[in-house]
């Protein structure tokens, strides 16, 4: 048996901790303990003049805590039809529905990674049309990839980049500059070996994963790409394995110790 004094030092698990639990997962218990307080309080319906009231008798009890804000802030859609925002040339319009501000959006950077024509065939003859594979970032960590089919290949282009805007995410960078650890990922048929390098070291890598490098703004990093090598697996299979990393944050958080205590086993001098 655990004496009082040291138990008390552990954390309550049956109340919700709004870093380590989420509220949306838990929805089902929250819903529970909404149930028990209106039969001890001996409500039987639910009013909006009541309702307050009673979520703050149930925050309090459990201790739940609710984010501020959503985790994915809503945007407004574009009032312009879609078809107005895709020129006849290969200038890309910003638009609220991209998600980002428009100084973002200037300061992207954008590479076609892939081109191919590929041909339908029907009874009424052969339909051509130009496939893209897009990759955008902001050289400060956000990166996202779209594809793109249209009968053009300017088009293809365009609706590519939009998708490839929408699709951006954030991946962490140890010192700004290179991967937190070593990654080998599979994905499909392509392997993938990532290793993280001193500083100057550069970016020694497959010609379509320099090209993701370059967007991320990764500077210093060597890789293998063994097995196969077509385009659309590479970039897939490099965007899984740089969002897959174990950041020190949370290693620290899982083992319940301090980040100083974990952070000397990454790249680097120990701490």
């Amino acid at each position: 048996m655990i004496p009082k004094s040291e138990a008390e030092r552990f954390p309550d698990l049956s109340k919700l901790d709004p870093v380590y639990d989420d509220v949306v997962e838990n929805k089902s218990v929250i819903d529970l303990w909404r149930k028990q307080l209106l039969k001890e309080k001996q409500i039987s319906m639910v009013t909006d003049l009541n309702q307050q009231s009673i979520e703050n008798d149930l925050n309090k009890k459990h201790g739940i805590s609710y984010p501020k804000a959503p985790y994915r802030i809503p945007i407004e859609e574009s009032v312009v039809p879609y078809s107005e925002l895709v020129p006849m040339g290969d200038e890309l319009i910003w638009s609220k529905d991209l998600g980002i501000s428009f100084e973002d959006f200037r300061n992207l950077t954008k590479k076609v990674i892939l081109m191919r024509r590929t041909v339908q065939m029907t009874r009424k003859g052969k339909i051509p049309s130009m496939t893209v594979l897009v990759v955008v970032g902001n050289c400060r960590g956000g990166a996202g990839y779209g594809e793109g089919k249209d009968l053009e290949a300017p088009k293809a282009i365009i609706k590519a980049t939009r998708k490839a805007i929408k699709n951006m995410i954030y991946f962490p960078r140890y010192d700004n500059r290179t991967i937190h650890h070593d990654i080998y990922h599979k994905f499909k048929a392509s392997k993938l070996f990532f290793w993280a390098r001193r500083p100057g070291f550069g970016v020694k890598v497959n010609p379509v994963i320099h090209e993701i490098c370059k967007c991320i703004g990764i500077e210093d990093l060597s890789g293998k790409c063994r097995g196969s090598r077509n385009p659309l697996n590479v970039v897939k299979g490099t965007f899984e394995a740089l969002s897959k990393q174990r950041i020190p944050e949370d290693i620290a958080r899982a083992r319940g110790i301090k980040m100083i205590d974990v952070q000397h086993v990454y790249y680097g001098s120990p701490k």
